[in-house]
């Protein structure tokens, strides 16, 4: 007995220490030393939530929402007791009137496994808050990330193409004599507007509008973190649409850095004129400067295209095995229709959805959308969704719910809720069938 309660009580002293010390974090985070990040961009002004794993606390509040206390050791800070509704990850919410940048600490980063220190986690939270600046300073940075849930069918040749696109911007932004860099970034564009010639107008413009915003978010985050300019996730294979995400965020961050050695004034320059692209600035400033010719060897190139092919290949195989894994899911399901009346997309995760052949989009993480009908919201539990050509939603699958939902037939509402997912919609029709319910809204 004694040894289960020994045990016990090590649990409960683990599930009672938050994350990180949040005091010795937004520390870092208010560092004077970050003005130095970007003209005009002050941490201190932009108000944070966070979510340590036990307490949630807002920081560089004016006013103090319901619900908070005001901490008495630290004047201006409030806490809530528990997670807050408004805190779902790393982001940026509107609480009332303001913009908050919003985190959740962890203790290393889910997707790549990379373990987080202090000032890594200081470094996200300025990442979101140069997202509140940037979007109320230039508020036409705002890349229509819905695009990608459009996005054209990945090819070989495409993947090919943004693969040593990206390789020749590696070599750049590591090179240290300017006609090195200079070499590289042409070659780079070269391969870039190979690649754009081919893709309709809509997401030719999509990716530099990232790079202006997530790209120089994570540029600012991992300048204010120290980071190696090469430290860049491989975890989506560079396969569209996650890689072409994936892509926005490390280019955009490196064409920053080689600026930085180009054109030491360049942010001035794009602040100035907020309707410039990083591009447009990296173009100018090479086009001034000496450059010697750098290109890939025959070999390279070749082992590259091999890779590619390879690495193709073997995404089609795994996505098809996790479809497959998706259809056999035990558990309850749901199936919406909701052609006659779609629904609105409201959050879904970039880096992690797959476009099956029939142009549905797969979620592995998160997923949620809503009209006057009501709304639902998918977290950690893959669902299928069905798009019309205005992005409206016509379709959604959702297997392996624990539950039945719960169905009221005098209000014509189905509820559901496990966990983080739940739903709330009121429909026309509904059949039930064993373990399947089709909704029609």
């Amino acid at each position: 007995m004694k040894k289960i309660i020994f045990i016990l009580s090590v649990i409960l002293m683990q599930v009672s220490q938050p994350v990180e010390d949040v005091f010795k974090v937004l520390e870092i985070v208010n560092d004077q030393t970050n003005a130095s990040l970007w003209p005009n961009f002050r941490t201190t002004e932009i108000p944070v939530l966070v979510f340590d794993s036990i307490n949630t606390w807002l920081f560089h509040s004016k006013s103090m929402p319901d619900g908070f206390s005001e901490v008495q050791e630290h004047a201006g800070v409030y806490r809530f007791s528990g997670q807050h509704p408004l805190v779902w990850g790393n982001s940026i919410v509107r609480m009332g009137d303001t913009w908050v940048a919003t985190s959740i600490f962890s203790s290393y980063a889910r997707r790549t496994g990379e373990k987080y220190r202090a000032k890594d986690l200081a470094g996200i939270i300025i990442h979101e808050q140069f997202h509140i600046y940037s979007r109320s300073k230039h508020p036409r940075w705002v890349p229509n990330d819905g695009l990608l849930l459009l996005y054209p069918e990945e090819t070989p040749d495409a993947l090919f193409l943004r693969r040593i696109e990206k390789e020749a911007f590696k070599r750049a932004v590591t090179s240290e004599k300017p006609e090195d860099i200079c070499g590289w970034v042409k070659e780079a564009l070269k391969y870039r507007d190979q690649r754009m010639s081919s893709l309709p107008p809509a997401f030719r413009l999509y990716e530099p509008e990232l790079q202006r915003t997530e790209g120089l978010s994570d540029y600012i985050e991992k300048t204010a973190r120290g980071l190696d300019p090469l430290n860049a996730s491989e975890i989506t294979d560079g396969i569209a649409p996650a890689g072409v995400r994936d892509l926005g965020y490390v280019e955009g961050r490196w064409i920053a850095m080689i600026l930085d050695k180009l054109n030491p004034g360049w942010k001035s320059v794009l602040e100035n004129n907020d309707a410039l692209y990083l591009e447009d600035i990296l173009s100018q400033t090479i086009g001034e400067l000496p450059a010697e010719s750098r290109r890939f060897t025959t070999q390279e190139t070749e082992s590259l295209t091999t890779e590619t092919k390879k690495d193709f290949n073997s995404w089609q195989d795994r996505k098809k095995q996790e479809i497959e894994q998706f259809h056999a899911m035990p558990g309850f399901r749901i199936e919406i229709n909701s052609a006659n009346n779609p629904l609105i997309i409201r959050i879904f995760e970039p880096l992690e959805i797959e476009i099956l052949d029939d142009r549905s989009v797969f979620h592995r993480v998160i997923f949620s959308a809503g009209n006057e009908a009501g709304s639902l919201r998918i977290r950690d539990l893959p669902c299928l969704t069905g798009f019309n050509n205005s992005l409206g939603i016509t379709l959604v699958r959702i297997h392996g719910l624990p539950k039945e939902p719960e169905i009221n037939d005098m209000e014509k509402r189905i509820k559901f809720t496990d966990g983080s997912s739940s739903l709330d919609l009121k429909y026309s029709r509904i059949t039930l069938s064993g373990s399947l319910c089709k909704v029609e809204l």
